[in-house]
């Protein structure tokens, strides 16, 4: 029996991610095999590929989106993949506010034009609307006969998957592994493998190691870090691969809370941040500290004047006591939290280096990491923190950071609400040119650098130990299958 290891340091918690987003867990990379997106974008390639969709059509000013899904498709029982279960599973989401429906707030309406046309029409236009729909798995597609009137957070589907990709789940076996068979009759390209296997080694350096022991064939993104490299000292049948990432960590406000809401202090705060000990973690060439407020590879959309305060104590001390954020006796200005999410696991050096640099103005930081669902509970539910430290990608498109940053976003856990932020994402996704589009991300950047809506820390750059022995990883397919998907890895030799 052939099979394919995966060694990941992050066990499952479920196996849907269209209701409750685990990212980096082994079920949402399970759920990258299981099931498919209407289209797919994938961090490199703005231009999207097909998936259920074999085609679609731009109407109305981009205001409806069209998606022509393959009559071939099948869910794993058997049963056609039709309209309506991409309607539903997107109608449903936005209607419970389940994560899936984190990009479809401009969403009004999804018709079942026939059974296999279906039409998502929106309250204005977005040209950028293609790569909300493809770019993350919890856009995924569920089989409406077994969610339709159903709880989505008790249904027993959301552990026994049934998907229509190329893979389904036989058995999960928590802190051990995760176990996927090939579908022998799938719809669409079948694996070369008859098993993928995802497994769970909370240990991130031991999943490296079992790659350069041969006992695994690749590792997820996060998994390595630079200063680990030398884990792959000696391998003869691994290989590294190496990609400027497509996202950046930043330092962000809980905008809702009334410390943040003066912009001096939030500058203050910017101006603390000391990128030399940043520019320390850097790979050349792959990563780097970075004070702007979009990657420099996105060239179309890219503001180069857009930049984050400069490193001045005094200035941040002035701004500080400015604002009325003064020391007391002792010298202390008082105690912030300060979270990020350990599955970025580079993102606990930099919250060392906040920390410390916000010691010096005075304040008490403590930091902690958490897993996906402590941070969905303690930051984006109950907005109980004062900063963080957020990783996401920014590439292919900026329209994805919308989500985020905008007053209406799904995901604005930190209680973004800037007129003129909003304003610039209309705008842009408005306009039908990408030129034009370019035009109105760079005053977007403009704006988040003027009002210091959050501070850029550090572009990180992709660290992949993988098998030379295998073909099929998606850099290696022209980005038309998503990061963590294998369906298409094959042995070479």
């Amino acid at each position: 029996m052939r099979e394919l290891v995966v060694a990941t340091p992050v066990d499952a918690v479920e196996f849907n991610d269209v209701y409750r987003n685990t990212t980096g867990s082994a079920g949402y990379m399970a759920c990258n095999n299981i099931y498919n997106r209407v289209v797919l974008n994938e961090w490199y390639d703005i231009n999207p590929h097909a998936d259920l969709a074999t085609h679609w059509e731009c109407l109305d000013g981009a205001r409806r989106w069209r998606f022509h899904l393959n009559h071939a498709a099948r869910w794993q029982d058997g049963v056609p993949v039709t309209a309506h279960d991409v309607a539903y599973t997107h109608s449903h989401a936005k209607k419970m506010g389940y994560t899936g429906s984190m990009f479809l707030d401009d969403v009004e309406q999804i018709v079942e034009v026939d059974k296999h046309t279906v039409d998502y029409h929106l309250s204005a236009p977005n040209s950028g609307f293609l790569v909300m729909l493809g770019n993350f798995i919890f856009a995924h597609i569920l089989p409406a006969h077994l969610y339709e009137g159903t709880d989505w957070a008790t249904n027993p589907h959301n552990f026994k998957p049934v998907g229509s990709g190329p893979f389904r789940l036989v058995d999960w076996i928590p802190g051990d592994k995760v176990v996927m068979e090939a579908v022998k009759d799938h719809w669409g390209p079948k694996p070369e493998f008859d098993r993928l296997i995802l497994k769970i080694v909370p240990d991130r350096d031991e999943c490296v190691r079992m790659v350069a022991r041969g006992e695994a064939h690749v590792v997820p993104q996060d998994t390595l870090t630079k200063d680990r490299l030398h884990l792959l000292d000696g391998a003869t049948h691994a290989e590294l691969v190496t990609f400027e990432g497509p996202g950046m960590a930043l330092l962000d406000f809980n905008h809702s809370r009334e410390l943040w809401k003066d912009e001096r202090v939030r500058r203050a705060i910017a101006h603390a941040v000391d990128r030399t000990p940043i520019e320390a973690l850097a790979d050349p060439g792959i990563s780097r500290a970075w004070d702007h407020y979009l990657l420099g590879s996105t060239e179309w959309a890219f503001n180069p004047d857009a930049k984050a305060p400069a490193h001045d104590m005094d200035k941040a001390e002035e701004l500080l006591n400015e604002a009325g954020v003064t020391r007391d006796a002792s010298g202390q200005r008082g105690a912030l939290k300060m979270f990020y999410m350990d599955t970025f696991h580079g993102h606990r050096p930099l919250a060392q280096i906040i920390s410390d640099s916000l010691g010096q103005l005075g304040f008490e930081v403590t930091f902690e990491g958490l897993t996906s669902v402590d941070w969905a509970a303690q930051v984006r539910d109950a907005h109980d923190f004062d900063l963080i430290i957020v990783g996401g990608s920014m590439a292919p498109d900026p329209e994805i950071t919308r989500t985020k940053y905008s007053s209406g976003g799904k995901n604005n856990m930190a209680g973004h609400n800037n007129p003129d932020v909003d304003a610039a994402y209309a705008a842009a996704r408005s306009a039908t040119t990408l030129a034009e589009r370019g035009k109105h991300y760079k005053q977007l950047q403009h704006v988040w650098a003027r009002d210091t809506e959050w501070v850029p820390l550090f572009w990180y750059g992709m660290y992949f130990p993988r098998t030379t022995n295998h073909f099929g990883f998606s850099d290696q397919l022209g980005w038309s299958v998503p990061w963590w998907h294998w369906g298409r890895v094959r042995p070479v030799n």
